[in-house]
């Protein structure tokens, strides 16, 4: 017995020597190995951090025009943690009663903001208050811009409203209402997309870890969260890290229960960088104006009963310096304001802007839609043949030899007998037609492009693709047109940029190789190259490109990559600023054997009256020269193009089904000996497409007429600010061109 009772005692010893040693093993682990942990754990618990919004950067115009700014806007907000500790203080003991005040309070509000003009439902509180992004701290916005009326009656009602606060917040603001919308762009609430791309900016691998790759705030400081603005189109889109600043940061010291004990420390936000634009306000708002106006003209027009109508819905102008290739202008129609978007639209609001019909305001067509060139890409087709010695192969006559235009050309390489089915020759491509038919004599190189002569492109186009490959490059137009930056992107600085198509037998092949349903015909043919030679067929092109290449056109052959930003001035001076000069992409070839030839049809096209009853005159003759006091629905100019000569082009793009596309592209002051002016340096280019608007010459060429003639006389008009228009005209806004008499009456009551 006596020995059992010791071997119990000793077993219950070892037991209880083993439990302190693990007692005392777990602490020690708890305090020395786990106390960093630990401590960590316990001040994250009782630190909290508010973000405060940065002031976004300014866009201005060349000459420092603010375009773009904040505004401060009265806003309401809730606090959560004000919002309960209110309520408790009030008597409202459970939750239950709370959810049941916040309810009706929710009720009440949305019914007062309703009536102030702010339309607000329930659910948008509900939805505002529950949302997790924001602390219990921070004060969640509910309603921007609140007239003073309900300020006064939420702050006589706290206890009707507790929680609820009005303060004052940075909202974006657009002096010049909708002019430059499309370059400007405008902002909005970042989606949950647009949250994880910008995180996923900031993934780095990690050798330690089994992940791939771990996530790091952003180094810049400028982490977004939900609910953050963002920008979504043109420059606020394009720019948006350097418009966007460095968010302030409060740190509270919290209890164990989420009172606040004490404010630990600030960081003052940072404002975002300011941007420069190379655009001319004054030029911008001319610009936007004509287009309007004259898409406006052209749908008053009736047509013939056979002809499709004029419904011009939409169209898009561009207008660039060649010496360096900045934009001054850039327009697109229909428009939108930017300040609709400032408080948030809804998805139908958004819809209907996106809506094709409702010709998408939100397009910007200068660089995000695609057009046929038509006669405007004639002078490519020429430098081409000169380039590949197309002129003076068989049937193509050298370039300064005047031949008879019959108004067709009838392709060699068809077997169709034209002398016995000239109907059937044309319904199948055999016999191409000048556009009406129309026949004119003497048409050399420079006439060609003058009267804008057909069948003097479809022979050389022909040539380039029935001469063989060993006599003749048979695709020496694209690589040309390549060369002058049809068929890709131009690398100006906005987003959604398209690139166009320059189309090709390979092209051709392999879509249908890849879709034959779709695409049931493989094969390239001559029929295609003379419709690729004016422009036609598969060519597609953005009014951005057709500038570009124009401007090279205008320099003698340098492309440059447009600039529409000229320096990012950060916020600090010592910060050194971003500074974007000419960008060339590359030196076209333009011979010199036909240099002069090209540049004195161009200007033929505005200058060259009607010699003779066998010639036209210049197809944008009537637009340049309109007798004074013509009651011309063109509305056309008198223009002094000996003094300030303008080389142009004329197009009219056929479009299956619809009106013909109205185009025309031009430079100056030029000049040349054969129209007796003197020989300027190009500064301003200019490219114009008018949806559905008929031939080229009767609209888009009086457009660019009057625009040319305003900067030529230095008769831009001032551009008027929205508040100026408010408050001298009481609208919202003007598109009429009685711009300068508008400016001058605002000056006048100004000077006053």
């Amino acid at each position: 017995m006596e020995d059992t009772s010791r071997v119990r005692m000793r077993v219950l010893g070892v037991i209880a020597v083993s439990l302190f040693l693990a007692l005392f093993g777990r602490l020690w682990y708890l305090q020395a190995l786990e106390s960093e942990q630990f401590e960590v754990i316990a001040q994250s618990n009782i630190t909290r951090s508010i973000r405060t919004q940065a002031p976004r950067g300014q866009i201005l115009d060349r000459e420092g025009r603010v375009l773009v700014e904040n505004r401060l806007s009265t806003v309401v907000t809730i606090n959560r943690d004000s919002h309960l500790n209110e309520l408790r203080a009030l008597g409202y003991g459970s939750s239950d009663e709370r959810a049941e005040f916040r309810a009706e309070m929710f009720a009440n509000l949305a019914r007062e903001l309703s009536q102030s003009g702010l339309l607000t439902k329930v659910a948008d509180l509900e939805r505002a208050y529950a949302d997790q992004s924001f602390t219990s701290f921070d004060d969640i916005p509910i309603a921007r811009d609140v007239d003073e009326e309900l300020l006064i009656f939420i702050g006589e009602r706290p206890d009707d409203f507790p929680g609820v606060n009005v303060d004052q917040d940075l909202v974006r603001s657009y002096p010049f209402g909708k002019n430059a919308a499309h370059i400007l762009g405008y902002v909005g609430s970042i989606t949950g997309g647009e949250l994880e791309a910008k995180e996923n900016l900031y993934l780095i691998d990690d050798p330690d870890s089994d992940d791939p790759a771990v996530r790091i705030e952003d180094p810049n400081g400028k982490q977004y969260r939900r609910n953050d603005e963002i920008g979504k189109q043109g420059i606020e889109a394009f720019f948006e890290d350097d418009l966007r600043g460095v968010p302030g940061t409060r740190e509270l010291l919290v209890d164990n229960v989420g009172n606040l004990v004490e404010d630990v420390k600030t960081t003052n936000p940072v404002r975002g960088s300011d941007v420069h634009l190379t655009i001319d306000i004054d030029l911008q708002v001319m610009l936007e104006a004509e287009l309007a106006r004259t898409l406006e003209r052209a749908r008053g027009v009736e047509v013939l009963q056979d002809e499709e109508p004029f419904r011009a819905p939409a169209g898009a102008a561009v207008i660039m310096d060649p010496r360096d290739g900045s934009i001054l202008a850039m327009a697109s129609y229909p428009t939108f304001d930017p300040g609709d978007f400032i408080d948030g639209i809804s998805q139908d609001q958004f819809d209907k802007l996106s809506d094709p019909l409702s010709h998408q305001p939100l397009l910007n067509r200068a660089v995000s839609e695609i057009y046929p060139a038509a006669s405007t890409f004639k002078p490519f087709t020429a430098i081409a043949a000169e380039v590949y010695d197309v002129f003076g192969w068989q049937f193509v006559d050298d370039w300064d030899v005047p031949i008879s235009d019959p108004g067709y050309w009838d392709l060699q390489s068809c077997s169709i007998d034209f002398t016995g089915d000239v109907e059937g020759a044309r319904e199948s491509g055999c016999r191409k037609i000048n556009a009406g038919g129309a026949s004119m004599e003497g048409v050399d190189l420079s006439h060609s492009l003058s009267f804008s002569s057909d069948t003097y492109y479809y022979r050389i186009g022909e040539a380039f693709w029935v001469a063989g490959a060993n006599t003749i490059n048979p695709e020496g137009i694209q690589v040309t047109a390549k060369e002058f930056g049809f068929g890709a992107e131009t690398g100006v600085q906005l987003p959604n940029e398209k690139a166009g198509s320059m189309p090709n037998a390979e092209q051709f092949r392999a879509r249908h190789l890849a879709n034959p349903d779709a695409f049931p015909r493989g094969d390239w043919g001559p029929g295609d190259n003379t419709n690729l030679a004016i422009g036609q067929g598969e060519v597609a092109i953005t009014p951005l490109q057709l500038a570009t290449a124009y401007a090279a056109l205008a320099n003698g052959g340098t492309v440059f990559s447009p600039n529409v930003v000229t320096e990012i001035a950060p916020p600090t001076a010592d910060e050194e600023p971003t500074v974007f000069g000419p960008r060339v992409v590359r030196q076209a070839t333009i011979p010199e054997t036909i240099e002069q030839e090209i540049l004195d049809g161009l200007l033929g096209v505005t200058m060259l009256p009607k010699p003779n009853l066998e010639q036209p005159s210049g197809t944008g003759f009537d637009a340049f020269n309109e007798a004074p006091g013509s009651n011309n629905w063109v509305g056309g100019v008198q223009m002094d193009l000996i003094n300030w000569p303008v080389a142009g082009k004329t197009g009219t793009a056929e479009i299956l089904g619809r009106a013909d596309n109205s185009m025309f592209a031009g430079f100056g002051p030029s000049g040349s000996p054969a129209y007796g002016t003197a020989v300027q340096e190009p500064e301003y280019v200019i490219a114009v497409i008018l949806e559905e608007s008929g031939f080229g010459s009767k609209f888009a060429a009086p457009m660019v007429a009057r625009i040319f003639d305003a900067i030529s006389k230095d008769e831009i008009p001032r551009a008027l600010t929205q508040d100026e228009i408010d408050t001298f005209y009481g609208v919202d806004n003007i598109t009429d061109l009685s711009q300068a008499e508008l400016a001058a009456v605002v000056d006048a009551e100004v000077d006053q």
